[in-house]
């Protein structure tokens, strides 16, 4: 069973005593006044002639009275009637029975707003728009939704992020996409998070009309890739490949972030058309232009290798000793020489700014 099948089981049990009787063909819009040839289900319009507490008679035209009681007037069966409308409205109700004791047409409006409310429903779900309505209850599973009919959104369907306090959204009016609708059956499934989704969508292809190379913004990590991170800027995914992470070398994106981390990010170029933007958190200089061929500094020790040993000399700067220029003597395995953590004197041989290579000397150091 699926998840919106199985939360739907879970909408709350209608009230006992509210069942009326159902169309022998589905509705259309309203009718005119005209009630000729009625039929159960049929919906009619007419105005208000009298109002009482209990019950409303409505003129349907050709002589023909209509009668509204309480109990299929609205959601409130105890409603006082005479504050629900005013004499001479026009409203829109459906034939339950032809005639009562006194030879009126017994209506529901109730079921007459129902039936229309389908019909703007399927209309809604064919054409995928949205429907208004109000959020009624917090119920198993999901909300209570008001749109004419009582629908259903499941925990899962009601916003793209989790919502902790769920009766902070009773009252408030919202718009829904159609999941699932069955008149039949009356089970009507709604999903909020669509809507919120598509709008989310609009905004972020509107926000990247307005972006440029060059732009700096802080955005935040929501996923991480062997070739790279994607950052979220104002609903705008981005990606910042392993290269553009940091100026030193990088293996996998976990070694510089994290999801949910936020980060200062520059766009190194976009393609609108694709909806691809490329980023980069190389926001500084790049630190091997301040290195000079012949410099002398100190550096940590970071690594070891059977050819040599790499030393840090700066937050985004490591450089190789190799084996040969450890000592003056003929040295066999680094450690001889040096530890990892170690601090030594280094001489800059030579810098390559393309692939990103930096060759130092320990022994040249030391001679000066």
């Amino acid at each position: 069973m699926s998840e919106v099948e199985a939360t739907a089981e879970e909408q709350e049990p209608e009230p006992e005593g509210a069942e009326e009787p159902k169309p022998e063909a589905p509705p259309g819009e309203a009718a005119s006044p005209t009630v000729d040839g009625l039929t159960g289900g049929t919906i009619v319009s007419g105005t208000v002639k009298t109002k009482a507490a209990h019950e409303i008679e409505l003129d349907l035209g050709g002589g023909r009275i209509g009668v509204i009681s309480q109990r299929y007037w609205g959601d409130d069966p105890a409603a006082d009637l005479t504050q629900q409308c005013v004499l001479g409205e026009v409203v829109n109700a459906a034939v339950l029975v032809r005639e009562d004791h006194k030879g009126r047409i017994v209506l529901s409006r109730l079921w007459a707003m129902q039936q229309i409310a389908w019909v703007d429903i399927a209309r809604s779900a064919a054409a995928n728009e949205a429907v208004t309505g109000t959020i009624t209850a917090v119920v198993k599973g999901g909300l209570s939704c008001d749109v004419g009919v009582r629908g259903f959104i499941p925990s899962s369907l009601i916003d793209v992020e989790p919502v902790e306090n769920l009766q902070a959204l009773v009252g408030r009016e919202v718009q829904c996409k159609v999941v699932e609708a069955d008149q039949v059956s009356g089970r009507l499934v709604l999903s909020r998070k669509a809507v919120v989704r598509a709008e989310q969508r609009k905004a972020a292809k509107a926000f990247m009309e307005t972006m440029s190379a060059g732009d700096e913004y802080t955005g935040k990590v929501v996923d991480i890739q062997d070739f790279g991170a994607f950052v979220d800027i104002n609903g705008v995914r981005g990606l910042v490949h392993t290269t553009e992470l940091a100026w030193k070398r990088v293996q996998h994106p976990n070694e510089v972030v994290s999801v949910g981390d936020e980060v200062q990010v520059k766009v190194k170029s976009i393609q609108k058309p694709k909806q691809r933007v490329n980023l980069t958190m190389k926001l500084t200089p790049d630190p091997l232009t301040e290195l000079e061929v012949g410099g002398l500094m100190t550096g940590r020790v970071t690594r070891l290798a059977d050819f040599g040993a790499f030393v840090a000399v700066g937050d985004d700067i490591e450089g190789l000793v190799h084996i040969t220029e450890m000592a003056e003597y003929r040295v066999y395995h680094p450690e001889e020489i040096v530890l990892p953590g170690e601090e030594v004197w280094v001489k800059v041989l030579a810098v390559d700014r393309k692939r990103r290579r930096v060759d130092l000397s320990i022994s040249q150091a030391i001679a000066g």
